[in-house]
């Protein structure tokens, strides 16, 4: 009996594995290759209730309200796009684009002052200063001199990407339509290849699927209002120019794991103590110690309560969805995790008590 279980037990882990392997191969090649059709069906069942409502109150055909309601959402989204998005192209390439003008006639000669100063005190480790002094100087040249080809380059060579983003975003936009218009033919054919017990599970799948989507986005819309104002209250406090803009650009930053907030405010604390400006360098340090501390604090909890699942278990599932799939793993591993859990809680599928 003994080592029937244990066949029984080797058998369910394999079985759970090439699961694991296919849905891993699926999310990370298959995915990208769908991504306009999968955008597209998202804006069709995000549009449906109000085209629903459109529809009943007004008697007019579906077809017809659900064209009118995207070109008006289509229409927004452009005025948008072109109103922020072209100002903070700009806004990036111009300040990146000055850094090593920056470097060659702000901190290369504020270093050279300290040096000196510090050289004129203690003459006895001269040699030692000069050749600290330009290991430093070698490094922040380097870095800034990265910073800024990377950022200009990536900028500029979007427009080498316009053909193959543009016809993604036509196909997108093609695609919403079609899912749009004929979102519940769609939906009964898919439901129809199903029968019993199987179809009730689609349903739990979309519902749960849907559901836990809606609450990844409203959690991280907290995080990211958590850390708008403690970005807009530091820059408040230390005096710096368009405060709750800036706040507003490094929250969204915030969100990608890879970035964060550090990428742009200890880089920030470096060079103004570099200038002499002591006050902003050891408060842009101290605002990033916080905002670190409360969004480390806070996301497991936030997503977590949301979701369902206990902080820790939200915590690890989201550092390897990132390992393994950058910025899409690192929102769709807990909304897998937590639609098997809804799943399993419902009695619709067993996997564990």
């Amino acid at each position: 009996m003994n080592i029937e279980k244990r066949k029984a037990f080797i058998l369910n882990v394999i079985y759970i594995a090439l699961i694991l392997g296919l849905g891993y191969i699926i999310i990370k090649y298959t995915l990208p290759l769908l991504m306009p059709f999968i955008i597209g069906l998202i804006i069709a069942v995000l549009s449906r209730r109000i085209i629903d409502f459109i529809e009943k109150k007004t008697r007019i055909k579906r077809s017809i309200v659900s064209i009118i309601v995207l070109i008006l959402f289509y229409g927004i989204l452009v005025l948008i796009i072109s109103m922020i998005g072209a100002r903070v192209f700009t806004f990036l390439k111009d300040v990146f684009g000055q850094l090593p003008d920056l470097y060659r006639y702000s901190i290369e000669p504020a270093l050279v002052k300290i040096t000196d100063n510090l050289i004129e005190q203690f003459p006895d480790i001269k040699p030692y200063l000069e050749e600290f002094a330009l290991n430093i100087s070698d490094t922040l040249f380097t870095y800034v001199k990265n910073a800024s080809t990377t950022v200009i380059s990536t900028i500029t060579g979007l427009a080498g990407k316009l053909p193959s983003l543009l016809i993604k975003l036509i196909f997108t936009i093609v695609s919403s339509f079609f899912f749009t218009i004929d979102y519940y033919k769609i939906s009964d054919f898919v439901l129809r290849q199903f029968k019993g017990e199987r179809r009730e599970m689609v349903l739990k799948l979309k519902d749960n699927g849907v559901g836990t989507i809606a609450k990844f986005i409203k959690a991280y819309s907290a995080i990211i209002s958590i850390t708008f104002l403690e970005l807009s209250i530091g820059f408040w406090i230390l005096g710096i120019p368009n405060p709750f803009l800036f706040g507003a650009m490094i929250a969204f930053i915030d969100i990608l794991p890879i970035l964060g907030t550090g990428a742009v405010l200890l880089p920030w604390s470096v060079i103004a103590l570099v200038l002499g400006n002591t006050k902003i360098g050891i408060g842009m340090f101290i605002l990033y110690i916080i905002i670190t501390a409360v969004r480390q604090t806070i996301e497991p909890k936030i997503v977590g309560q949301q979701i369902g699942l206990h902080p820790i278990i939200t915590l690890i599932l989201m550092y390897v969805g990132a390992q393994l799939m950058g910025v899409l793993g690192l929102l769709l591993l807990p909304v897998i995790a937590t639609i098997i859990k809804t799943l399993n809680d419902e009695g619709t599928i067993h996997l564990f008590t």
